[in-house]
């Protein structure tokens, strides 16, 4: 326990009050009460002073309630000097700097192994030894993840992030993203696709940025030091109980700010209609790496609810899901971000994934849908489609997850996970800063030499050009037959 928690749970006890009183009076919940008073955990830097006033206010009304203002000056003869209130407010801030000042340098237990690296070499080479997380293990990180992303010794680090089933949480810079820049979003992205087995958690950095904590599961803790460049430059690797405690504080700093993103399940996209709110807007932007599953003709809707599983969701709110969906299509403002090679794949195998089902579209209902999507972008002449050459893309792993974006939402979904039963279906966004950032992000690509940009005014062109052709390799496919669940 904490300088800190035990003067709260003090006061506590003085006064006969109730956690969930004080949770109420402070504007927490309840279980972040329990551990100030209980455990390594303490109100965020930004937050503390704003806390310990109204925990002044609310243990001052109740010892003047109860008569008790002659038994608190015998029994805290440190809160001595100005008001009640005051004195109480004082108290706290003392034992919140001291706790605070404690924590900053966790000190080894009897028994810990401590290892200090100064040459890079040395720091390098014992990185590159280290054990992975087990299946399902935690790796928790208060550098901020973007810093890591771009220094060159990340190529040692990132094997540690990437194991199947693996949680991670870290913190992340926002005031990177709030200057218009693109290049930071293209490569938490990229991270995002390269650990997609992985399971994340970014939360608010504001605050963490000489903390320098890195642990991989309980084992093994690091607190290290990056030169203006972004290079290790110093290494101190903590093993045994003291390891295990860092990794709690980390945890714990984490966990007391701003989740920004986070892993989400298919019942968690449905649950208090987040997927009908997202749609209730006019304007938006969707990344397709895998088949596409908009403009679908209304002939389809019934087939994809058969093919299903009740996992899936309700019958009714799939089919409520492709009204709005038709509704959308014909009045909003959207652009369409697709791969020429996904455009490829789909119009060969019709494999796609709606909503959370996976389907293979017949010969003929691709040949349907095609029809369905030319009427759509000739009577809405504010869709577009933008196709990104993949050979033109940077090197590395393709793209991994789908992006829904409106004005006010921003979610990711996982073919892969749909596919193979491993890492997040989805990532919800849950900070403005962030979906901003990717909108600049998208709209950046419509410039460059890679993306070509097509709308109600090349639909003839395209079908005069194309238009036999796919008709004629459809058609071709019509004996294959099959429509029903996609296979991986």
């Amino acid at each position: 326990m904490t300088e800190y928690g035990a003067v709260l749970r003090r006061l506590l006890d003085f006064t006969g009050s109730k956690l969930y009183a004080v949770a109420d009076e402070v504007g927490y919940d309840v279980s972040y009460i329990s551990k100030w008073c209980n455990k390594d955990l303490l109100p965020a830097p930004k937050t503390a002073h704003v806390v310990d006033v109204a925990l002044g206010r609310y243990f001052a009304a109740a010892i003047r309630r109860d008569g008790l203002e002659g038994a608190f000056a015998a029994a805290f003869p440190e809160a001595a000097g100005g008001g009640l209130e005051e004195g109480i407010t004082a108290l706290l801030s003392r034992a919140y700097d001291a706790s605070a000042h404690q924590r900053s340098a966790p000190a080894p237990a009897p028994g810990t192994e401590v290892e200090l690296l100064l040459q890079r070499h040395e720091i390098l080479g014992r990185l590159r030894d280290l054990s992975l997380p087990p299946e399902g293990g935690t790796v928790v990180c208060t550098v901020d993840l973007l810093t890591l992303l771009k220094s060159r010794d990340f190529v040692v680090l990132e094997r540690l992030f990437r194991r199947e089933g693996c949680h991670i949480h870290a913190a992340l810079d926002l005031a990177r993203f709030q200057d218009g820049r693109e290049e930071e979003m293209g490569l938490l992205y990229g991270f995002l696709s390269r650990n997609r087995g992985s399971f994340l958690t970014l939360y608010d950095g504001a605050g963490l940025e000489r903390e320098g904590i890195l642990t991989v599961d309980e084992g093994c803790g690091m607190l290290m030091s990056m030169e203006g460049h972004g290079e290790l430059d110093a290494l101190v690797m903590v093993q045994g109980a003291a390891a295990a405690r860092l990794r709690e504080t980390a945890l714990g700093r984490l966990r007391e700010r701003q989740v920004l993103l986070a892993p989400a399940r298919p019942e968690d996209m449905r649950r208090g209609g987040y997927r009908t709110d997202f749609y209730s807007r006019d304007q938006f932007q969707f990344f397709s790496p895998y088949g596409f599953e908009f403009l679908l003709p209304s002939s389809v809707c019934e087939p994809l609810i058969r093919a299903g599983d009740p996992a899936d969701g309700p019958a009714w709110d799939l089919r409520r899901l492709f009204i709005t969906w038709e509704e959308v299509f014909q009045k909003s403002h959207i652009d369409f971000y697709l791969l020429k090679s996904s455009v490829l794949r789909y119009l060969e195998s019709g494999r796609l994934l709606f909503a959370d089902i996976l389907y293979r579209m017949s010969p003929a209902q691709r040949l349907e849908h095609l029809e369905s999507i030319k009427e759509r972008v000739l009577a809405n002449h504010d869709i577009r489609f933008l196709v990104l050459d993949d050979d033109a893309l940077p090197p590395g792993p393709p793209p991994g997850f789908a992006v829904y974006l409106s004005p006010k939402k921003l979610f990711l979904k996982s073919p892969g996970a749909y596919l193979t039963g491993k890492g997040p279906m989805f990532y919800t966004v849950q900070c403005d800063v962030l979906i901003q950032a990717a909108r600049r992000y998208l709209e950046g690509l419509r410039g460059l030499p890679l993306c070509r940009s097509f709308d109600y005014r090349d639909v003839a062109e395209l079908e005069g050009r194309y238009g036999g052709m796919l008709y004629r390799m459809l058609t071709l496919q019509q004996e294959e037959g099959g429509e029903g669940p996609a296979a991986p």
